[in-house]
């Protein structure tokens, strides 16, 4: 496997104010808790949050909205994050979400469900942005979601999602095949299918505050920054964010000196002990 040396100019990651770190997504508060309490058992932020800065300034995260909510939870005026180029190296796909039969019921009662069309004409719709969401069926149609007025099409989506999110753990995939999927997994009616999103949505979602559920965007980011393990203790630090940048840039270079930082060019499979 090829891996480069490389330099501090290939890998931005910064300390930056929480208070300029902007969510485009809702959270879930126990997976918030989860990470709040790995994070202090183990006193380390071990992956840096990826964000996009704005014109303004201020940082959307495009991954790691937990992690980012966790750390602003514990008190911290200031967090570690990887900052990337939105639209230029990083791919913004959605994600989609299997239903059980126990929500469908849920999803229509709550949700303006409309007409029932050919799954082909469903995925145009959502390409075209003419439809809120949709649901894939194993017989090669989809009920179409709509927006009624007054409603945003971020806020269908978080009572869409929150629907079914009480049934269980929701269960992402990206697979083009859907109805090969609703007929093989057991216990599921459905797929439920998001728009294709911009950058200008993610942008949008985040600076007006009207937030798109969790699980439905899907950033692919090469270069991930990895297992970086900044002190917690450094984060909580009462000291100016200048002081602490500058510890950052000595440390980073230190790094990369002795030869602690490598970048893998190809993709690959991790397995998990």
């Amino acid at each position: 496997m090829a891996t480069s040396r490389i330099d501090s100019r290939h890998l931005d990651i910064r300390i930056v104010d929480l208070g300029d770190v902007l969510l485009h997504e809702e959270t879930d508060p126990d997976r918030v808790q989860r990470l709040q309490s790995a994070v202090l058992d183990t006193n380390l932020l071990r992956n840096p949050p990826i964000v996009a800065e704005t014109s303004d300034g201020r940082f959307v995260v495009l991954d790691g909205a937990t992690r980012t909510t966790a750390i602003r939870a514990l008190g911290c005026p200031h967090i570690l994050v990887q900052v990337v180029q939105y639209g230029i190296d990083v791919q913004l796909e959605a994600w989609y979400h299997l239903l059980r039969p126990a929500a469908y019921a849920a999803v229509c009662e709550h949700v303006p469900i409309t007409e029932r069309i050919p799954l082909e004409v469903a995925q145009h719709r959502l390409r075209e942005r003419t439809a809120a969401g949709a649901i894939a069926h194993a017989d090669e149609t989809a009920t179409l979601i709509s927006v009624r007025e007054h409603q945003t099409v971020s806020s269908v989506l978080r009572t869409l999602v929150r629907c079914y999110g009480g049934f269980g753990e929701i269960y992402r995939i990206v697979n083009d095949d859907l109805v090969r999927t609703i007929r093989e997994v057991d216990e599921v009616s459905g797929v439920v299918m998001f728009p294709a999103w911009t950058p200008n949505d993610i942008s949008r979602a985040a600076t007006s505050g009207d937030l798109l559920p969790a699980g439905i965007t899907r950033h692919v980011i090469p270069g991930r920054a990895l297992n970086v393990n900044i002190s917690l203790d450094m984060l909580l630090l009462d000291a100016p964010r200048a002081s602490k940048s500058a510890w950052l840039e000595r440390w980073l270079s230190s790094k990369i000196t002795a030869r602690k930082v490598r970048f893998y060019h190809e993709a690959v499979f991790v397995f998990d002990d």
